[in-house]
């Protein structure tokens, strides 16, 4: 029995010394890498930009930042991310403008379905900062909202264990070799695959609680104007999404006791080709509302 607990004691030493080992040495590479928009906003420093877009993947998908750039004269980028969540915004956001990156204008992605808790099936993007606990902004902004991230943060490998199929053996491999490329460009653009149909004719939207603002959406609002930021609220186009007449309205009455005109894009293209899916333009969608972002929104004429 002493014998067999040796043993034990023994596997649990090599192990412990193993995730001390491993646990820099993944931070190391997963901070140097691509793949993600943390690890690309956790590089850019000292940066300046006329517009900034920020939102969900709908705010992301098929909106080409370099036709803004041409037909406006300006340098602008995406922060957009898929499943972005006001909480996850306003971390980017923080570490934007913490990293000496300054923009005059943020245009700010509002659809029903931010202002509520109740997402639409999909996971959050919130364990991309997974390999930046060590930095002090991102660690107080996340243990201040889950314990969690203190366990993540202080047990030595623990992070990339939890959340392998993000930052686990084969994504590092993938980065050291150089093949784990960033699927959106140098602007933060991110253009889908095809322009196939993926969706539905019947697609209903109707969380059962009643929209608000919210501390995030509201801490963004305030970051805005303590940096002197003008903030431009947008939503983007849907495809044929049924929900009741007090949530489609939600954006613009929610906005507007902020003092901000939302600019509603949600029924602005009607036809299947412009989608992906009922939430996401596809490419030639994505053209059109580019154009419509710049003569309605960035630079009207």
């Amino acid at each position: 029995m002493a014998s067999l607990l040796r043993k034990i004691l023994v596997v649990v030493v090599l192990l412990a010394a193993l995730a001390l080992v491993l646990d820099p040495l993944f931070t190391r590479i997963h901070q140097g890498g691509n793949g993600t928009k943390a690890q690309w906003l956790h590089r850019m420093h000292g940066e300046h930009y006329d517009a900034v877009i920020i939102g969900s993947s709908r705010a992301l998908w098929n909106i080409d930042m370099n036709a803004i750039n041409t037909a406006c004269g300006i340098r602008s980028i995406s922060l957009a991310n898929n499943h972005f969540r006001p909480a996850e915004m306003l971390l980017a956001m923080k570490i934007f403008l913490r990293n000496g990156n300054t923009t005059k204008r943020l245009l700010l992605q509002v659809d029903s379905s931010v202002l509520t808790d109740e997402q639409e099936g999909f996971s959050s993007t919130l364990y991309d900062f997974v390999p930046f606990l060590e930095d002090t902004l991102i660690y107080d902004y996340l243990i201040a909202r889950d314990p969690e991230w203190f366990w993540l943060r202080h047990v030595p490998f623990w992070r990339y264990t939890k959340y392998n199929f993000k930052w686990g053996i084969e994504a590092t491999l993938r980065t050291v070799i150089g093949r784990r490329t960033a699927p959106f460009d140098s602007t933060g653009s991110y253009f889908s695959p095809n322009d196939r149909f993926y969706g539905t004719y019947e697609y209903t939207f109707k969380p059962e609680t009643a929209p608000y603002l919210g501390k995030d959406l509201e801490a963004i609002i305030a970051l805005c104007k303590e940096h002197g930021i003008e903030l431009v609220v947008f939503s983007s186009p849907n495809f044929m999404v049924e929900s009741p007449v007090e949530i489609r309205t939600a954006p613009a009455r929610l906005m507007a006791t902020e003092g901000f005109t939302l600019f509603d894009f949600n029924d602005s293209l009607s036809a299947e080709s412009n989608f992906n899916d009922n939430r996401h333009l596809n490419r030639t969608g994505g053209r059109l509302f580019t154009r419509m972002l710049i003569d309605r929104v960035i630079c009207p004429r």
